[in-house]
């Protein structure tokens, strides 16, 4: 419980930031070092960021899907904003890194059908009950009769001693599989992450998995709570078109022909066509020894889609360091959104104002802010990267193409959705006990009086949904962390209200939009922590380190000769 004296400083300490960002706070705190202060810099300010997402959320903009005209616009602004500001070219000369994309146009012919021999047939129409697509690159996906297994949450983790496809064939058959994993289920911290959600429940990897066992189609049941948001997000999602890294076979052909997701209660009238009961089989598969099940159905289904070839572009511009200029640190946020879509309300514009033309107007406002300083001993990258709504492609081609390798890449920070409600006495870290870049973050809110927190709904997975996930894979330490939900002027249970209200009724919805109503006093706050943070990287010569339980200490050892 906070004392009086306690509380009196930490609204002091907010009166600061709201008055002048984070540069008074950070004068007011004797704790913080002096080298993350630059006096002759002036701070990021909310005016400037709502500028940025006012345009960059406009209908003009069409929504910022890759591969359309929303993303000339938003390429074009992003990179209008870098020349003006003097970042450097950073893909030989030109802003531009190509990503070369397949879309897919993926819509069910009908209703999927399930039969069996135990109750009448099930018609679950698209959309309302069911949502389904295809990855694969041919003409038409006619799916008959095709056996049904029920594999539990469709795991293969030998590190936990866990595999969901042992002893069963499910090649040619769809696969039933439960969202999130076991140990969210169960809240037992010696299985998975706990309660909080590894890469393991994610609907990526299920989907993955899924396809690398042989199954022709794999369906994930929908529960609200399990996968973090609502049945509208996966059914908005899942009904516009598809974008994929073009793949070197060009065909696709590594993924199962039908992907998709049903919701909870068609997935409990299935169990029950098969005399089995959901809820039964739902425990049974988050204890140790789970065998898949065989379920007596068969399901049918048909997608017509049709295909284009995308290039889409990261926009990535740099200050070279001058003195190390050939090692790196790097700072992202995704610039796309969803585009066009089913109609909402009456709006068919998904405008993403908060998710992510927020990050977008932080990581320019951010580089501005450096290049109104001395020049880093080290280079700065900041990239704004495409297409990380349709699986973090933009992030993972980067990664698979970077510009600077990861042993000469110090760290990366991300920016994914600022806050929209103000200023909050503290500071929520996503994927917590990764590196020690956690340690300078918990120095740094010490020194503002703030408390650190960890992610509040870590069931939902957020360190896996953000392109920092895709650095981390190949070793780089990564940090995610934004604006928590203690709001200063409201208290915490406001706040957490507010969070709760953006998920249900704006998070993927044309209702993300900008409104001079926004107060991004706190997300400017966010941005500044940032620069802060970076800055002794950018001017200094240490290498932050993962823990020695991270799971990506592995790939930065490799990486780095060790």
């Amino acid at each position: 419980m906070r004392t009086h004296n306690r509380r009196a400083g930490l609204l002091k300490g907010a009166a600061a930031l709201a008055l002048t960002g984070v540069l008074a706070a950070a004068m007011a705190a004797p704790a913080l070092a002096a080298d993350t202060v630059t006096k002759d810099v002036a701070p990021v300010t909310a005016q400037a960021l709502s500028e940025h997402i006012r345009i960059l959320a406009s209908d003009e903009f069409q929504g910022r899907k890759p591969g359309t005209a929303g993303e000339d616009k938003a390429i074009a602004y992003i990179q209008d904003q870098f020349k003006k500001i003097g970042l450097k070219p950073a893909v030989d000369g030109s802003y531009l890194q190509n990503v070369p994309l397949t879309e897919i146009v993926s819509k069910a012919d009908g209703p999927m059908v399930i039969t069996g021999p135990k109750a009448a047939p099930l018609s679950l129409e698209y959309f309302s009950d069911m949502i389904v697509w295809t990855r694969q690159r041919t003409p038409h996906v006619q799916v008959k009769d095709n056996d049904m297994v029920f594999v539990g949450y469709g795991i293969t983790a030998p590190e936990f001693g866990w595999d969901d496809y042992a002893g069963v064939d499910v090649r040619g058959k769809t696969v039933v599989i439960l969202v999130n994993d076991p140990g969210y289920a169960t809240g037992d911290p010696a299985l998975f992450g706990g309660g909080a959600m590894t890469w393991y429940g994610r609907w990526v990897y299920k989907f993955e998995e899924a396809a690398r066992h042989g199954a022709t189609a794999a369906i994930i049941v929908h529960e609200t709570r399990a996968a973090g948001y609502p049945w509208g997000v996966v059914a908005n999602g899942g009904s516009i078109p598809k974008l994929s890294l073009m793949p070197a076979d060009g065909g696709l052909k590594t993924r199962s022909a039908v992907e998709g997701w049903m919701q909870l209660d068609q997935a409990k009238a299935v169990f029950q066509a098969a005399g089995l009961d959901f809820n039964t089989l739902k425990d049974s598969a988050a204890r140790r020894g789970f065998k898949a099940v065989p379920l007596p159905l068969k399901m049918s289904v048909g997608i017509t889609p049709t295909e284009r070839d995308v290039i889409s572009h990261n926009v990535i511009g740099t200050i070279p360091g001058a003195k190390h200029p050939d090692e790196m640190v790097l700072v992202g946020a995704h610039w796309d959104h969803l585009g066009i879509g089913p109609a909402i309300n009456g709006d068919t514009i998904y405008h993403g104002a908060m998710d992510n033309a927020s990050g977008v107007a932080g990581l320019i406002e951010l580089a501005k802010r450096y290049t109104k300083g001395p020049k880093p001993d080290r280079t700065l990258l900041f990239i704004a990267y495409t297409a990380e709504e349709q699986g973090l492609l933009g992030s993972e081609y980067y990664a698979q193409h970077p510009l600077f390798a990861p042993n000469k890449t110090v760290a990366g920070f991300n920016m994914d959705m600022l806050s929209s409600v103000g200023l909050t006495r503290d500071i929520v870290l996503v994927g917590g006990r990764k590196s020690d870049l956690e340690d300078r973050l918990k120095a740094w809110t010490d020194a503002h009086m703030m408390a650190l927190n960890q992610e509040p709904f870590p069931e939902r997975g957020y360190y896996y949904r953000s392109d920092h996930f895709n650095l981390a894979k190949i070793g780089i330490p990564v940090i995610y962390a934004h604006s928590g939900i203690d709001s200063v002027a409201n208290g915490a249970e406001w706040g957490k209200t507010k969070e709760d209200e953006f998920t249900r009724l704006h998070y993927h919805q044309p209702s993300d939009k900008w409104s001079p109503d926004l107060d991004l006093s706190g997300g400017a706050m966010e941005v500044n922590m940032i620069y802060d943070l970076s800055r002794p990287l950018a001017f200094g010569t240490d290498w932050p380190k993962w823990y020695d339980k991270a799971e990506f200490k592995a790939a930065r050892d490799k990486s780095m000769g060790k």
